[in-house]
């Protein structure tokens, strides 16, 4: 992404050359812009402004754009940089999204929720974690870029990415284990108007499971959830809207040793308000 004081037969011969490696680099560049608009990437140079909904109520914005690239093994990486903004409080994402084999491939992160258990047992009194290590990674899900019904949704690499965490509270060894699963979903094309303008997409549905386990000298606990999607993605844009239902039963551990189970049930959507 010459030489000056040539003989005049050398510059006619530099002069060809030159103009047919230009019209061959164009031509090159122009074929690569053309694959690279018919991905779910997000176009480089812009940001896309989107807003949060949860619950019926405003939760927030986020903005989001591709801040750097690499080459790796002829393959063009890119970093999308997400900011999400609530209640005065900005929490940046970042995620490496790549194209091949005429598909999209979007980085699947650490949970946040599995930074924060981490983060809570290293803040009570008495508890000590003793190891934390994360397996299934990396993994990517993918989408095939072709606009048409039928196109499918999947996961490239493992299919469950997990947590497992040992800690010692009050003396007693305890430990924590965190799943999640990615479903296949596949796409029917819908043109789907938002603020930000009219799109032709991939509508694609699909699911994320969740399962977690406690056991303390107490016993085991166990808490499951599932996260409905349906996502609409657009070429050179990537997401145009997300909706999302989930149900949740979220296992909270307790400095006293013991844990709490809450029932969480959130439906949300995200929506593209604007591209600069």
């Amino acid at each position: 992404m010459y030489t000056s004081k040539m003989k005049l037969f050398s510059s006619i011969l530099l002069t060809v050359t030159i103009t047919i490696s230009a019209c061959r680099k164009e031509s090159t560049d122009n074929t690569k812009q053309q694959e690279a608009a018919q991905t779910f990437i997000p176009a480089k140079g812009k940001k896309f402004l989107y807003k949060i909904n949860s619950d019926g109520s405003d939760a927030g914005t986020a903005t989001q754009w591709i801040n750097s690239e690499k080459d790796s093994a002829g393959i063009k990486i890119y970093n999308v940089h997400t900011d999400i903004e609530s209640g005065g409080n900005i929490m940046p994402l970042d995620n490496r999204i790549f194209a091949l084999n005429g598909k999209t491939y979007n980085e699947i992160k650490l949970p946040e929720a599995w930074a924060t258990a981490i983060n809570l047992l290293k803040s009570m009194p008495n508890t000590t974690v003793t190891k934390a290590e994360t397996f299934g990674f990396p993994a990517f899900i993918t989408m095939e870029n072709a606009i048409k019904d039928g196109s499918i949704l999947m996961v490239a690499g493992n299919t469950t990415q997990g947590q497992h965490i040992d800690y010692v509270s009050n003396g007693n060894t305890a430990s924590m284990e965190q799943l999640l699963s990615t479903s296949l979903g596949t796409a029917i094309v819908e043109t789907i108007e938002v603020p930000a303008g009219s799109f032709v997409c991939n509508r694609f549905t699909y699911s994320n499971t969740s399962n977690t386990t406690i056991t303390t000298k107490d016993g085991t606990y166990t808490g499951d959830g599932v996260e409905n999607v349906t996502l609409w993605v657009a070429h050179g844009i990537g997401i145009v809207k997300e909706e999302s239902v989930s149900e949740l039963t979220v296992l909270v551990p307790l400095p006293s040793g013991g844990v709490k189970k809450i029932i969480s049930n959130t439906n949300s959507t995200t929506t593209l308000q604007k591209v600069e």
